[in-house]
């Protein structure tokens, strides 16, 4: 099968109605999910729907009444972001290849050849642009799937980042649950599609409109499949009332991250810990608005009376300081002027089951904060295990969410500036082979620091049973094992290579031999 956005001049026309028929089993697809998006959204982050679902300005908490799911979501989702994007969040380095086959300086070139590309390269992810819309796809992540997307920019801003509202993606997986295509659609105005594709191939009956309703909106579907007979994407744009698409494109690289928190073996999309909570953060929601009911009932009570045409409730004020006029204010009529309270009581909130309510909710949504000023004292030991179990939190999901976002929008950024011929950035390949990416967030360092904790754990042991520091040359390598845990925790270009340290141990050598020489003589003389 050829790709449909093949170069040749005998190539066929892309096929819109097939893609379309393609593009339509997604979205049906995904519309058997809608129910339990539409009341996560509704209950755990209501301001995150799209304009073009809702309709703007739209009433979105007119049923919330506990704001616990709202909260946790916002901290979770900065917890998130911090572990996943830290301040130069990756490096490339050489594969297990690569390492094979070269010398020792030739890999040492190598590796700071790549930090220096992971140094331009990482510039362009400095911008608040990048932290705004990965902060947004966190958010959405914790439902069960999100969505990042470098496009190509100008040449102010070479690269842009964009999150698309998971409202407005569909997506397809192979066999072994990865994804193969993704099928955006949203509604823009015309001037803003002709704006976007300046280049495209627009009908007749769109120009014409254009001209005279430029600001009404239309749908507009932007489509990536990846191809994998020829190992690249392709992307179509259409209009729903076109039969040609506007635009057609290829990509080396997959365009857009979707990221998926848990899965489930056969289904595309993922199940974040909004969505496994749900059930409690509705059950706290209602056991809340009943409280409320309960409450104003309690302080406004409810009053029964005759109607006998001397008190009128449709033109009585229910307010503090009101006068009543009425027939009769109690036996024998009773005195001139009395006061008539509300029942009285205690007003029960329901702080026992609701506070536990709470805490579930926070657990599954990993907002494991302390407790404000005034509450009883955490201890040191608290504080390890609560840091511990956030960490626990979404280990599970971790290797997946890494894998699905860092080596999508690093290998995309780096076709974008490629393509702009921005010096210093070559076009490549990143295989984990021959150049590999690797994550520098504060977990996966965690991941490394316990790994390299063996090898200094058993250096101490050596020195400890020997009694001697120079005891673990004699067992391991010791220079060569610091080497190898400085290459996991610092850049490259900050460790000396094979030949700098021999330079360096040959000048401490003779620096000593000096040294000793001139004691020597100080002793003869």
């Amino acid at each position: 099968m050829k790709s449909p956005l093949a170069k040749k001049a005998d190539a066929p026309a892309f096929n819109l109605k097939a893609h379309k028929k393609r593009a339509g089993k997604a979205w049906s697809d995904r519309d058997l999910w809608q129910k339990f998006y539409d009341d996560a959204y509704e209950f755990a982050i209501p301001f995150r729907r799209p304009a073009s679902r809702e309709g703007r300005a739209a009433n979105k908490i007119e049923r919330l009444f506990d704001a616990t799911a709202i909260e946790s979501s916002f901290r979770s989702a900065g917890q998130l972001h911090a572990d996943l994007f830290p301040p130069d969040f990756f490096k490339l380095a050489p594969g297990a290849i690569a390492k094979l086959a070269m010398g020792e300086d030739e890999l040492t070139s190598l590796k700071r050849q790549l930090q220096s590309i992971s140094t331009i390269v990482a510039a362009f992810f400095q911008t608040g642009e990048f932290d705004t819309a990965s902060s947004e796809m966190c958010i959405d992540l914790l439902v069960g799937t999100g969505a990042l997307f470098p496009i190509e920019g100008d040449a102010v801003t070479p690269v842009r980042f964009v999150c698309i509202p998971f409202d407005e993606l569909a997506i397809e997986i192979d066999a072994y649950g990865k994804v193969v295509a993704i099928y955006w659609r949203s509604k823009l105005s015309r001037r803003a599609i002709k704006a976007a594709f300046k280049d495209g191939d627009f009908d007749k009956k769109f120009n014409d409109v254009l001209e005279t309703d430029p600001d009404a909106e239309i749908q507009i579907d932007q489509d990536f499949i990846f191809n994998a007979e020829i190992g690249k994407w392709d992307f179509v744009a259409y209009l729903t009332d076109c039969e040609r698409p506007i635009k057609v494109d290829a990509y080396r690289t997959q365009p857009m991250a979707v990221p998926r928190y848990h899965r489930v073996p056969g289904e595309p999309y993922g199940r974040g810990p909004i969505l496994l909570a749900l059930p409690t953060i509705k059950t706290l929601n209602k056991a809340v608005e009943l409280t409320l009911k309960a409450a104003a009932i309690q302080m406004l009570g409810i009053y029964g009376y005759r109607p006998g045409g001397a008190f009128n409730p449709d033109t009585a004020r229910l307010a503090p300081g009101e006068f009543w006029p009425m027939q009769a204010t109690g036996g024998v009529l009773g005195p001139d002027v009395v006061r008539m309270d509300a029942g009285a009581g205690k007003v029960d909130l329901g702080n026992l089951v609701t506070q536990e309510l709470r805490l579930q909710v926070q657990s599954m949504l990993g907002d494991d904060r302390l407790p404000e000023k005034g509450a009883t004292p955490v201890s040191a030991t608290e504080i390890m295990a609560r840091m511990k179990r956030i960490s626990q939190n979404y280990m599970g999901a971790w290797a997946r969410i890494v894998n699905e976002v860092h080596p999508v929008i690093v290998r995309r950024v780096i076709e974008i500036l490629a393509r702009k011929q921005i010096k210093g950035v070559p076009n490549l390949d990143i295989d984990a082979l021959l150049i590999k990416l690797d994550v520098l967030s504060p977990i996966t360092q965690a991941i490394k620091a316990s790994a390299h904790s063996r090898i200094v754990d058993f250096i101490q042991l050596c020195v400890a049973v020997k009694g001697s520091p120079m005891a673990a040359d004699l067992i391991i390598k010791v220079d060569d094992a610091l080497q190898a845990i400085a290459e996991d925790q610092i850049p490259a270009n900050l460790i000396v290579s094979l030949t700098e340290r021999k330079k360096l141990q040959k000048q401490i050598t003779e620096a000593a031999t000096q040294i000793a020489a001139a004691q020597q003589g100080q002793k003869a003389a």
